[in-house]
């Protein structure tokens, strides 16, 4: 490649840049375009004399910009029009045209956009603005557990590196790299993926808003064309979990004195509800018992598969005195593991694992989290001889086929029960049996 110093002057700034004037435009090189301490400028590669030449300047924070460069008056002269994200290079190629036409015109291109006295640009929504946008979005559509998390990702990781004025297409592919290896690099890897894939929703929000039949001949709000989070992507190492705990080690389980007392409250009901997930059981609240029907309803916000709405648990009577325990200890908003400093919210997940990982370590036994018990309970039921269709119906590993999902409203609450009694018998007989310790 042949690169050249020129002295660009007379529109938006003077500077030394680097133009090179062999590069072809395409959207794999434009964005293979990376920043440098200082702005730098590209140029399209021309045959052509005395239209123009369509460049790229490409800022420190990563932002890219169309440029012009034309002669006007016996002057070198460029003219900013577009940022890339924001403007296609499609659009960047038919805009430069234009703009090429008045030059060859005898117009200079930049007196045709200076405002009038007293006009004021069209008003934009800021980065900012576009983010309360899409937590209004989501308080209506998601999980309420997915946006909470959504929300502390981008209030603690993401807005503080934001200015306020900043526009929803001058944020770049480098700007977002930033922001997230700033989390990957703290060592928090999984988190860093959830927190790419959180933007790159932010964004897909934005673009389909925008996009969306609604707004057809309607001002565009956010105008942004690309998604600059798509072509971000990395591996994190996926902990495919094999643990499961033998019969010994559920009855030093039940019966330790070690473990904080909620704690081993919530791994006691874990065990008698048959490994439903975490979140469902530590996150449930009184009235999601229903002692006199003895059943838990976990409702579809906190379920993985929401297909077939509502999952109900059979109660045994196991579990029953150690729900009534808990609702005795709940929390002033019935949460029945309450947050230890905001008595509203249920208590973090962390609480749970960093309890069992003390405890692991007192006693010397091989590491294992809340989450191993669903395994343990899906292990163990087959071994007390329960079937895997009712293994996956209690615990709501649910067949995925078209009539399954779409036509079978029958709740198998009968098969269901006669299920959980028989774990219900198994758990007792490890529970109970002095040889297991």
């Amino acid at each position: 490649m042949v690169h050249n110093v020129y002295i660009v002057a007379g529109l938006t700034d003077t500077v030394t840049d680097t133009i090179d004037i062999n590069m072809k435009f395409t959207d794999k090189q434009i964005k293979a375009l990376k920043p440098k301490d200082k702005p730098y400028i590209v140029s399209a590669e021309t045959d052509s004399r005395g239209v123009g030449r369509l460049q790229i300047k490409v800022y420190p924070t990563g932002t890219k910009k169309f440029l012009i460069q034309y002669f006007f008056e016996q002057s070198k002269k460029r003219l900013e029009f577009g940022i890339y994200g924001a403007m296609t290079l499609a659009e960047a190629r038919k805009r430069f045209n234009e703009l090429s036409t008045e030059v060859q015109n005898g117009e200079n291109p930049k007196d045709k956009i200076k405002q009038t006295p007293g006009e004021k640009p069209e008003a934009q929504k800021t980065f900012i603005n576009m983010v309360h946008d899409f937590y209004l979005f989501i308080d209506g559509n998601w999980a309420p557990n997915t946006i909470s998390r959504v929300k502390n990702n981008f209030n603690n990781d993401l807005l503080p590196y934001i200015k306020p004025d900043l526009l929803p297409a001058e944020f770049t592919e480098h700007q977002a790299r930033e922001v997230i290896y700033t989390v990957y690099n703290r060592g928090a890897k999984e988190q860093a993926n959830i927190f790419r894939s959180n933007l790159l929703s932010l964004f897909k929000f934005a673009i389909d808003f925008d996009n969306s039949p609604e707004q057809f001949n309607q001002k565009n709000q956010y105008h942004i064309k690309i998604n600059p989070i798509r072509d971000i992507a990395f591996k994190t190492p996926k902990n495919v979990g094999n643990r499961w705990l033998d019969e010994s080690e559920i009855y030093n389980l039940w019966h330790t004195n070690t473990l904080p007392h909620k704690t081993k409250l919530y791994y006691r009901l874990s065990l008698c509800l048959a490994g439903q997930r975490v979140i469902e059981v530590y996150h449930s609240k009184k009235y999601e018992f229903d002692l006199n029907e003895k059943i838990f309803t976990i409702p579809t916000e906190r379920i993985k598969i929401k297909t077939r709405g509502d999952h109900h648990v059979p109660i045994s009577t196991l579990a029953e005195p150690i729900i009534k325990e808990l609702i005795l200890l709940r929390g002033s908003n019935d949460q029945l593991w309450q947050h230890r400093d905001r008595p509203n919210e249920c208590a973090h997940i962390s609480t749970l694992r960093m309890a069992t990982l003390r405890w692991v370590d007192l006693n010397d036994l091989e590491k294992f989290t809340p989450r191993d018990l669903r395994r343990t309970c899906k292990t163990l039921m087959g071994k007390a001889g329960i079937t895997k269709e009712d293994r996956d119906l209690l615990q709501q590993h649910s067949k995925r086929d078209v009539s399954t999902t779409h036509y079978d409203r029958y709740d198998y609450m009968k098969e269901k029960r006669a299920a959980m009694e028989t774990w219900t018998k198994y758990l007792q007989t490890i529970i109970n049996k002095k040889g297991n310790n």
